[in-house]
């Protein structure tokens, strides 16, 4: 691979009707995700009839529950201060004024 594999702009629901391309997750169901790399061969090249190679990559420290509200106060202004779509929840700082 020459390129990162970023999860920069991956955005999670649990509104199943969302139609913008979001991750629809149920809450409270554990999740684990898996990373899958598939081959393509290029031009001129071809792998075996009725197969794709591929490798599936998962790291077990990156399972979570869903969830829809935190019963911890520092665990949600810990999500709130790691979300950059949640800048409407943060409170603002008097030195930035």
């Amino acid at each position: 691979m020459r390129q990162l594999v970023s999860f920069d702009k991956l955005k999670l629901t649990n509104n199943q009707l969302d139609d913008n391309g979001h991750i629809i997750l149920n809450s409270m169901h554990r999740y684990q995700p898996r990373l899958h790399v598939v081959y393509l061969p290029g031009e001129g090249q071809s792998s075996a009839p009725g197969t794709v190679p591929y490798r599936t990559f998962v790291f077990p420290e990156t399972g979570f529950t869903a969830v829809t509200a935190y019963q911890n106060h520092r665990i949600t202004q810990l999500k709130i201060a790691s979300n950059p779509f949640a800048k409407g929840f943060r409170d603002c700082d008097p030195d930035d004024w």
